[in-house]
């Protein structure tokens, strides 16, 4: 896990300096190494190069006076193999292919035997080393062989390009600036904004989307102009000989979208392979040459994980655990979003070592600045404090890997949402009987019937009126108060972007499941979960959102299998049988991370009324906002305040960024 970089010019000297600034941004992602390439203009010699905080010897990056046409750099956070062996950048033997990776490679040990077995030979203990190597022997065909995480960029001297990929889902970030004079790239879009050719502007599409539609990361083009993301799945080459770039997705997710009727024997067998899948996931993702910990929520999720965990435990001493798992909670005392009870639960059966952090108002204040730097752009809600303040006790009590339940979700079916596409898609089967059995057990789900049948409606009306995208749009602005204190012109100038808002209905769960997975939804959770974690320079490690055995297996499980008898997650709850306690295994009710957010803001109000400030009336009526402060803190939900939290979030956003 770590921070990577590069700046190519075609025309033009690349400074020493630049990259330095790069890796410097992202030092929190990389503390225990550094490292550097720098290729020259005239004669393409590569010379590698160390920093202050390099863990191997070399020249230095400051003294290097040649002309360079490339530059690579890298910040190590040692989780395999510490020693000065898996210093990055990494070159095969020969030096003729050099690569810089952010990530893990959970498979690295199996696909290593595999290599070794072809003849290939190995001086370290890295998944880096074994990525290497994979690439050296099948080119881009590596990436069909990988399960895990990884961004990372390859330079191969012979073919004259720079080749990189992103994970199937995005758990580890890749940004982009290309014009006719350099190609730049890095983990962070915090470094690429050191370049002193890169202009910092904000993009008003993406405020828009931001503010109006609650999209933040469905575009290549994100919050700053003319810096974009690779998309995950997605693979490219740089070819210098051509100075041109081509991406192409290397990965689909495919899912089975055809209903069947519930059948006892196999769903016993899809459980028991699942079963088999996820215990497989956590193992690989306990590997670990660095301590290793958990989150824990008292959720399903997160339950699990802690729980099989405690399984392996007993049948083998895991050195990076140690005696007793050491798991990490959110809680606050007294609320009603404090979910401690539940963790306690698995905490006693586990005999876990529980370390809790309680998060309160005035700290939320003190990190404010700090928590919305830290995740590059603006984000929908206070929740990802909660996370930001786990990953912070994880770290001070010595953890560098952390198993997070994220994903699960996403795989299991554990969002209400879900209710209403497996309602339509037993509609479109005419399966009555299904119909019927779920509608007599909505006790076991988190969903009330009217709820139920509004949402339902409101999906077949979209159905059957698919081109009343216009009043949806119209709705859209009159239903929600706040995008009236919205600058007319920003408006008018946007409001084409409304018909982002109609999207074409979906009729089928795995379907659904799918967009979820593949899309925005899961890679901004993962995109939090990221910058919280490597804020504190901890691996948030992630069996649910990446690993691709279990995650291509359950895809092609029928809906039916996922949602019954009114229970959302039914394949995981029965896969956690004897292994979860009841309590948690029968859990109806969600919360996940949450933040006491409506109390925070109302003790706090005139705090955040101060970033609303002259300078955003780009965006905003300020002189209106801050004079009906008062009145739209007091109407925001006690459950939700996402709708002022996101004009406060973009105004501290600016001011951090200095925009």
């Amino acid at each position: 896990m770590c921070g990577i970089a590069g700046i190519y010019s075609s025309t033009k000297k690349v400074e020493n300096t630049w990259i330095k600034k790069m890796t410097s941004a992202r030092t929190h992602r990389g503390p225990d190494d550094e490292g550097f390439l720098a290729v020259t203009k005239e004669t393409n010699e590569c010379y590698h190069l160390t920093g202050s905080d390099s863990k191997v010897s070399g020249p230095k990056i400051y003294s290097f006076n040649k002309a360079a046409k490339l530059f690579l750099g890298h910040r190590r956070l040692s989780i395999l193999d510490p020693t000065p062996l898996g210093h990055q950048p990494m070159s095969n033997r020969d030096g003729s292919i050099w690569i810089i990776h952010n990530g893990e490679i959970y498979n690295y040990q199996e696909l290593r035997e595999v290599l070794k077995n072809i003849g290939y030979q190995f001086r370290s203990n890295t998944d880096t080393e074994v990525l290497l190597t994979a690439y050296e022997e099948l080119g881009e065909k590596c990436l069909s062989k990988l399960n895990g995480m990884w961004s990372f960029v390859i330079y191969d001297t012979k073919k004259n390009i720079l080749f990189g990929a992103r994970d199937r889902f995005g758990v580890k970030p890749l940004y982009y600036y290309i014009d006719q004079n350099y190609f730049a790239f890095a983990s962070e879009i915090k470094a690429l904004i050191k370049l002193p050719f890169i202009k910092k502007e904000i993009n008003p599409k993406a405020v828009f989307c931001y503010l109006v539609l609650n999209k933040n990361d469905h575009e290549e083009e994100g919050f700053f102009k003319n810096i974009f993301e690779f998309q995950p799945s997605f693979a490219f080459y740089y070819c210098f000989s051509t100075n041109t770039i081509k991406k192409w997705r290397y990965y689909s997710l495919d899912y089975i979208d055809e209903w069947e009727t519930f059948n006892a024997k196999r769903f016993e067998n899809y459980a028991d392979r699942t079963r088999q899948l996820v215990s497989n996931a956590i193992s690989l993702r306990i590997r670990s040459d660095v301590p290793v910990g958990s989150c824990l929520s008292g959720g399903l999720d997160s339950s699990t994980i802690v729980c099989f965990i405690n399984d392996i435990l007993k049948k083998e001493n895991i050195k990076q655990i140690g005696e007793k798992q050491k798991v990490f909670t959110a809680s606050y005392d007294g609320n009603s979003i404090d979910e401690s009870k539940w963790a306690k639960i698995v905490v006693d059966n586990t005999k876990t070592a529980w370390n809790r952090t309680f998060p309160r108002s005035h700290e939320f204040i003190e990190d404010l600045e700090d928590f919305v730097y830290i995740q590059d752009i603006p984000f929908g809600g206070t929740s990802v404090y909660a996370q930001y303040r786990v990953m912070k006790l994880a770290r001070e009590n010595g953890i560098k890997v952390l198993l997070d339940g994220q994903g699960g979700d996403e795989l299991f079916t554990g969002y209400q949402t879900y209710y209403k596409v497996f309602f339509i898609e037993m509609l479109k089967a005419l399966a009555m009987k299904d119909i019927m059995r779920e509608l007599g057990n909505l006790k076991n789900s988190p969903i009330k019937i009217d709820a139920l049948f509004l949402s339902v409606s409101k999906l077949l009306t979209s159905l059957l009126a698919p081109n009343m995208h216009r009043l949806r749009a119209f709705l859209l602005r009159m239903r929600r108060a706040e995008n009236n204190y919205l600058n007319t012109d920003f408006w008018n100038e946007n409001s084409k972007r409304l018909q982002m808002a109609k999207s074409q209905p979906i009729t089928c769960l795995n379907e659904m499941l799918n967009l979820y997975i593949s899309g925005p939804k899961l890679k901004s959770l993962l995109r939090y979960e990221d910058r919280n974690s490597m804020r504190f320079s901890i691996e948030a490690r992630t069996p649910f959102a990446d690993d691709i055995e279990l995650i291509e297996y359950v895809s092609k499980i029928p809906s039916v299998y996922k949602i019954h008898c009114g229970w959302s997650k039914y394949l995981m709850r029965a896969v956690t049988k004897g292994i979860l306690h009841e309590e948690i295994r029968l859990r109806k009710d969600k919360i996940g991370f949450a933040t006491p957010e409506y109390n925070w803001l109302n003790e706090n109000k005139e705090v955040f009324r101060s970033y609303i400030t002259n300078d955003l009336g780009e965006f905003f009526k300020v002189d209106k906002i801050r004079r009906d402060w008062n009145i739209l803190t007091k109407r925001q939900s006690k459950s939700d305040i996402t709708s002022l939290w996101k004009f406060i979030n973009l105004a501290i956003w600016r001011k951090v960024y200095a925009l």
